[in-house]
């Protein structure tokens, strides 16, 4: 089951991430999906997550992920990521600064069946914030 497990994610990162096309999280999702953001961030809706994710479309429109590592054991999978994109909205408090972003991040995704029931999604949050402070006093 991890091989399908790996494959959903491939897809879900694929299309919503890098090509915003929101389509799978309704397909993938459970309805009582649960989201862990950063900073305590909670949504207990596949909408909600979707918000989060426009949110990032909005404020790093060019947003690109790529997968480097996934992992997993019974019904959960975790994935690290590299994301890069360009910081052209409000983003965690800072106005658009046009930083040329470059991040990792993880997710660990807990599925029940074929669907994705809870994430736990962080990512290296320093790192963004100084990228876009360097380039704000600059």
């Amino acid at each position: 089951m991890i091989e399908k497990y790996k494959a959903i994610a491939k897809y879900i990162s694929q299309k919503v991430v890098n090509e915003k096309d929101y389509t799978p999280i309704e397909e993938y999702l459970t309805d009582n999906y649960v989201y862990h953001g950063l900073g305590g961030m909670m949504s207990k809706t596949p909408q909600g997550f979707m918000e989060a994710i426009k949110g990032f479309h909005a404020a790093i429109p060019d947003l690109k992920s790529e997968i480097i590592d996934m992992v997993g054991e019974g019904n959960r999978l975790v994935l690290r990521f590299n994301f890069t994109g360009t910081h052209q909205g409000e983003f965690l408090g800072f106005p658009s600064s046009g930083a040329n972003l470059h991040f990792e991040g993880m997710i660990m995704r807990r599925f029940e069946g074929e669907k994705v029931a809870e994430d736990w999604d962080y990512f290296d949050f320093p790192t963004v914030v100084s990228q876009i402070q360097s380039q704000l006093n600059s």
